[in-house]
């Protein structure tokens, strides 16, 4: 085979510019509209396509896409990588927990959903005269193509739709996108086992069964060892990777092993990335960032590139009249409004209900598009046909929102619904969950840096969550530093085992500070830092300028704990709030540990004492439950925790007399406040009330320090 000439890179890079640009314009515009941007990107094939450019200016049309077989596998390699890439991104969002909260509503939609349209797109396959069909004397591969065709939903257009209209947390919502993915998992399974027969030319049972019982194989694979293989790949990769964007790199890797397995026994590639993207969902280990960065290469580069080819095969001119179109357009909506519907009203919903989550289904969207890029690739589909379907998935996409829209705008959310979203949304605010949790402990061989890993310990206790014990020296003092480091690991190892972490790590790093080590090490996308207090105090309560400088550098919430002797686990924990968000951090940590250890917990909110001037007077009065609302919330979130929360409210001239005096009082363990460091000082200082605190606590305490943006995750 001959190697490119320059001209054909030129006129490849030619085309992919201009479908690329022309599609993320055009996206912008409809998403200016109000539309899904999938309508953008196909448009753009559609007008640089034989429709409008190759109809209109043939010449122009001629010269940028000539009769070039291998300029045209070129592209359409880049757009199969594409489909590969947002069925995975596809797969990662589709999260199987929403079928056990919709349960038997979601199956009985689901499945009339998937039966009618599949019934009438088969009648109508069965029914067309031979001049659609590609190969006549395959009629029934083609009827079973279009049932398939007929009764896919499109689960990213509908879960945008759902997020444009604040739907995705609502009881309908949930539904709707419940349904949607058991649609789209059987629409798959049912279009990889077409695939494949209708690559092998003919339909008998033997090939059939071949088939099925490769898809079953691989399916249960998935379900029993590869779910939880993949799991423990990506704890790995987030552990001790250290190459940059590694978290990507591994899903797209794994993605791409999939698709190859699925080509390779007969079903189609993107059944494989799909699979892979709802097993890599699974994983705890899986960062915001990577998903950001796997978001952002598939939405900002390749779907466009992927929708824009699709419309380019498109020609709307080589439809004989509207009749046709629109026929199968009115058989697609009518197939999925009664299936569905009929699912939700034999499951109780109303009728203006039911009639909304069919609504909601019938977005085909980039789904659809799929399914016909892969007809015609097969040669299933003729060009009129594949234009069709298209218009299909083009129609269903823009009438969704607005009908969907008004559908649900006189239906209110049910008691039990209110209740839940405000526990999601008071779950919401954790800083993360003992589930895959990634802490770093800051090695040491002190009191406090003990007792600063028995508290990571216990908050990373889940068999998917890791400690990394980290060990940090300037440059010059790498090696004489070795003998150490192994001793304070072995050390800080044992502690947190007895505190119940299963996957202890060790790493090492030097840079030309101390402070400068942890600061880089911390940047591998840790939930929050542990560090014992200083032993040299000096002019300040937690003393130490490395923790000074690891405060005013660090992007990660840092935990600095001083130990008084107390024996662990701590049973007794005081968290005083002022509800600013940096106090709500510290005690949702200390939820967190009283969780894991079965500890009492108190939240306190200070308020100011009675004052003796009239104005204050009526001030006060006008306030008499200051305080409540922060320290009800607070029981409320314990509650979803898992722990019975005191909350307290005092009043006091001086909160940090009042803290201290309920501390020793009550024989609280440990003190665990969360503080907002103030980078004008010059040292490790968190104001005189805090700092009054720390010096004249008796019982050990936990410092939680917000960074000033938001932790890198």
């Amino acid at each position: 085979m001959p190697h490119l000439s320059e001209v054909q890179v030129l006129r490849f890079l030619i085309q992919f510019t201009l479908l690329f640009v022309i599609a993320r314009a055009l996206a912008d515009a409809a998403k200016h509209l109000g539309q899904a941007t999938v309508i953008g990107e196909l448009l753009a094939g559609i007008v640089l396509g034989p429709t409008i450019l190759g109809h209109f200016a043939p010449g122009l049309h001629a010269m940028i896409f000539p009769p070039d077989a291998i300029a045209d596998h070129l592209l359409e390699a880049v757009a199969w990588i594409g489909v590969i890439m947002l069925l995975l991104y596809t797969g990662l969002e589709t999260d199987l927990g929403i079928l056990r909260r919709v349960g038997g509503a979601a199956v009985a939609v689901s499945l009339l959903g998937v039966i009618v349209p599949a019934a009438t797109g088969f009648t109508l396959g069965w029914r067309l005269p031979a001049e659609y069909l590609a190969a006549p004397n395959e009629r029934l591969i083609f009827s079973l193509f279009m049932a398939v065709a007929m009764s896919i939903s499109a689960v990213p257009v509908i879960a945008k739709i759902l997020i444009d209209l604040d739907l995705m947390r609502r009881d309908l919502g949930l539904l709707i996108l419940g349904a949607g993915i058991l649609d789209d998992t059987v629409g798959w399974l049912m279009l990889s086992i077409l695939a494949g027969l209708a690559a092998h030319g003919v339909l008998d049972m033997r090939t059939f069964a071949s088939i099925l019982f490769a898809v079953i194989a691989f399916v249960g694979f998935c379900y029993f060892v590869g779910g939880n293989l993949i799991v423990r790949i990506m704890r790995w990769v987030d552990d001790r990777a250290r190459a940059e964007h590694a978290g990507m790199s591994a899903m797209v890797g794994i993605a791409m092993v999939c698709a190859i397995i699925t080509q390779a026994i007969g079903i189609h590639a993107v059944f494989g990335a799909f699979i892979a993207g709802v097993m890599l969902g699974r994983s705890a280990r899986l960062r915001r960032s990577d998903r950001s960065e796997l978001e952002a290469i598939t939405i900002g580069v390749f779907a466009p590139v992927f929708f824009a080819y699709s419309g380019l095969k498109v020609d709307l001119f080589a439809l004989h009249g509207l009749g046709l179109l629109a026929l199968v357009v009115g058989i697609a909506i009518a197939g999925k409004v009664i299936g569905c519907s009929t699912g939700a009203l034999l499951f109780g919903l109303k009728p203006r209900e039911s009639l909304a989550v069919a609504i909601g289904m019938n977005a085909r969207g980039g789904m659809e598009i799929i399914v016909a890029l892969i007809g015609l690739s097969l040669g299933v589909l003729t060009q009129e046909m594949y234009a069709i379907i298209v218009m299909v998935a083009i129609i269903t996409s823009l009438m969704t929102p607005p009908l969907l829209s008004w559908m649900l705008s006189g239906v209110e959310p049910k008691p039990e619904e209110t209740a839940r979203l405000e526990r999601e949304k008071l779950l919401a605010r954790l800083p993360f969950t003992r589930e895959g949790a990634k802490l770093l402990v800051l090695s040491g061989s002190g009191p406090h840096a003990q007792l600063a890993a028995h508290l990571a310990a216990a908050l990373g206790n889940h068999h998917d969550a890791s400690i990394t014990v980290f060990h940090a020296t300037t440059a010059a003092d790498v090696a004489a530093s070795a003998a150490l480091d192994e001793a304070e690991f072995a050390r800080i190892k044992a502690i947190a085992e007895l505190s119940g972490a299963h996957n202890i790590l060790q790493r090492t790093g030097s840079a030309d500070s101390i402070a400068q080590a942890i600061v880089k090490e911390s940047e591998r996308g840790y939930d929050a830092i542990f560090a014992g207090a200083s032993l040299m105090e000096g002019d300040y309560a937690l003393g130490g300028e490395v923790l000074r400088e690891l405060v005013d550098r660090a992007q990660t919430p840092i935990v600095i704990v001083r130990n008084v002797g107390a024996q662990v686990p701590l049973r007794k924990i005081l968290a005083p709030t002022t509800g600013a968000p940096f106090s709500r951090l510290g005690a949702t940590l200390a939820m967190l540990y009283a969780n894991a250890t079965d500890a009492q917990m108190t939240a306190l909110y200070v308020k100011d004492g009675p004052t003796l001037t009239l104005r204050n007077f009526y001030r006060r009065r006008a306030t008499p439950e200051d305080g409540v609302p922060i320290v009800e919330e607070l029981r409320q979130l314990g509650q979803q925790v898992g722990i019975k929360l005191e909350a307290r409210i005092e009043s006091g001239g001086k909160p940090e007399s009042t803290i201290l005096t309920a501390a020793e009082k009550s024989g609280f363990d440990l003190l665990v406040m969360g503080v907002m460091f103030r980078p004008s000082e010059r040292g490790l200082y968190f104001g005189p009330k805090v700092e009054y605190v720390l010096r004249n606590a008796r019982c050990a305490f936990a410092v939680v320090v917000t960074p000033e943006k938001p932790s890198r995750a």
